[in-house]
């Protein structure tokens, strides 16, 4: 018996082993591994998914070290073997400012560029009133009158000159500190400032003109903010109320009753260094600063009046009509803007330039000839078509003259002007030649056939226009000026009177009837003009029966 117990295996051993295997193969089947070093649970379908991460900055960095210096094979090259623009990263793109803003970069940098600098003798913020007048007041008291710029080399003048405007650069810095710290505390200026710059647009622009109306000196960034508006790409949304709020700045507290100056035409080396000169030279600084601004406003407003809004074109010719019937600064660049709308394709346009041209003389009768002058440079432009000519010619023809003053001269003028245009209007262009140099047919020729019964029309009126001009302005002319006339432009009115046009050439009889008239000249050509006229057939449809009644 004991032999037989000693070759089995225990029973606590087969136990073990059946439990073993058992126990195997439960685990193989919820996904443990049965043998191997790494065995264990397999959670691979329990782990949590993550987003793919970026690549490492390492990376990148190694890209652009001098080792890969060499050209990548994607990158496109042009044919001159540079890398193409369209393969270069684009730079990031700033947000621009609003357009109602303040430069509050240009405040600190004025502000630390004269930081570590002891201050000046100046006059206090809080005493200045209208700038001009305060400034004449000085100017009166520091220099007195008779003292001139005294000038004996130009490039030393120019760095004195230099010199002076930063300092005055200073001296507006240290006044803007000023009123920050004494007129700023109060709660008006505090309210206007704080809607500066978190009120709606109207709030914005009123807040503006308060602050340049309180002290345009202190207050320049607050004009530049304005200017911003009407010179500003981003839309024309704020130009038509920042005209409006411009051109009270400028006529009501800005503007003197004289043309601005700049440093370089100063008396600057008769300037003391004392707290009156000091505060002239801040004056004529800010004057200077002044005239910019101001010649910007007119750059802006000429670019208005070209623009294809109508109101706001209206608006700038307005504009333009009001600061030039009321402030003398830029008068000739205002003038001229306003004379070129008689061009403009839009005939209200034009018959607005029309009639503020015609405001403009009546409330400034002493600039009949000035105006004149510049209608005539605008009439004689290459290329000025029929309808523009037309519009000139009748606002000329509706000036009202007098025998007092410079209104013989002007009328001398106007006189000139006409047949001057009849000259041009009798020879033609010499782009109508049918052949040129090279003995071909031109081929605009083609085109100005198609044209030639409306600029007929056209011509007829501008004929009709300019010869009723002359009718007004004769009677204007003084008596030894009016022989010369006869002699001299008599011929071309005989050559109007054989017009085609059958009103055209009535209206040059009246002239030439006009002239012997006033001369007690009645010449045979004359009459014999007149028979031959009466004796076309013409004379039966004409519109002008009224005024062959008058020979």
């Amino acid at each position: 018996m004991g032999k037989s117990n000693s070759n089995e295996p225990p029973p606590d051993v087969e136990n073990i082993d059946l439990l073993k295997s058992e126990i195997a193969s439960f685990a193989s089947s919820i996904g443990l591994a049965s043998s191997g070093s790494n065995s264990g649970f397999n959670d691979v379908d329990f782990r949590k998914t993550k987003p793919n991460k970026p690549p490492k900055q390492e990376k990148t960095l190694q890209k652009s070290t001098p080792q890969n210096n060499q050209t990548p094979i994607n990158k496109k090259f042009s044919k001159k073997n540079e890398p193409n623009e369209n393969s270069k990263p684009k730079p990031e793109l700033k947000p621009k400012p609003p357009v109602l803003s303040l430069n509050d970069a240009s405040k600190e940098k004025g502000f630390s560029k004269f930081k570590n600098l002891p201050k000046l003798p100046l006059i206090k913020a809080s005493a200045l009133g209208v700038w001009f007048e305060d400034a004449a007041e000085l100017e009166g008291k520091v220099i007195g009158e008779g003292k001139k710029v005294e000038m004996k080399n130009l490039e030393e003048w120019k760095g004195f000159v230099e010199k002076k405007r930063e300092m005055g650069e200073r001296l507006m810095v240290q006044l803007a500190q000023d009123y920050e710290s004494t007129r700023g505390r109060s709660s008006d200026i505090k309210m206007l400032i704080s809607t500066q710059r978190s009120g709606t647009a109207a709030d914005k622009v009123s807040a503006f003109s308060v602050l340049i109306g309180d002290n345009p000196v202190a207050n320049l960034r607050s004009l530049d903010a304005l200017l911003g508006m009407v010179t500003s790409k981003v839309g024309k949304r704020h130009a038509l109320s920042g005209f409006e709020a411009l051109q009270e700045l400028f006529i009501a507290s800005l503007l003197p009753d004289r043309k601005l100056k700049t440093l370089i035409q100063r008396p600057l080396n008769h300037l003391p260094e004392t707290k009156d000169g000091y505060s002239l030279l801040l004056f004529w600084y800010w004057e200077e600063c002044l005239k910019q601004r101001y010649e910007r406003f007119v750059v802006a407003l000429e670019e208005a009046s070209r623009d294809m809004l109508p109101a706001l074109k209206n608006k700038s010719l307005k504009t333009i009509y009001v600061l030039l019937s009321r402030k003398s600064e830029q008068e000739r660049r205002l003038l001229s803007a306003l004379v070129n709308k008689l061009g403009d394709p839009d005939n209200k346009a034009a018959s607005n330039a029309d009639y503020h041209l015609t405001n403009l003389l009546s409330q400034h009768p002493n600039m009949k000839a000035v105006v004149v002058n510049e209608v005539d440079t605008f009439l004689f432009r290459p290329k000025l078509g029929p309808r523009s000519q037309y519009h000139a010619v009748n606002f000329l023809s509706q000036i009202r003259l007098t025998n007092k003053g410079d209104g013989p001269k002007v009328a001398k003028r106007l006189i000139d002007v006409y047949f001057g245009l009849f000259k041009v209007l009798i020879t033609g262009p010499s782009s109508n030649e049918k052949v040129d140099k090279s003995g071909k047919e031109n081929p605009k020729e083609k085109k100005t056939e198609g044209l030639s019964e409306s600029q007929v029309e056209m011509d007829s009126r501008l004929l009709s226009a300019l010869l009723t001009g002359v009718n007004r302005a004769f009677p204007f002319v003084s008596s030894n000026e009016a022989d010369d006339i006869v002699d001299v432009q008599t011929p071309v009115l005989f050559q109007l009177v054989h017009s085609k046009n059958f009103n055209v050439g009535v209206q040059a009889l009246m002239l030439l009837d006009k002239i012997s008239s006033k001369n007690q000249i009645a010449s045979d050509r004359f009459y014999r003009a007149l028979y031959s006229k009466l004796l076309l057939p013409a004379v039966m449809n004409t519109s002008k029966k009224c005024l062959l009644h008058l020979f």
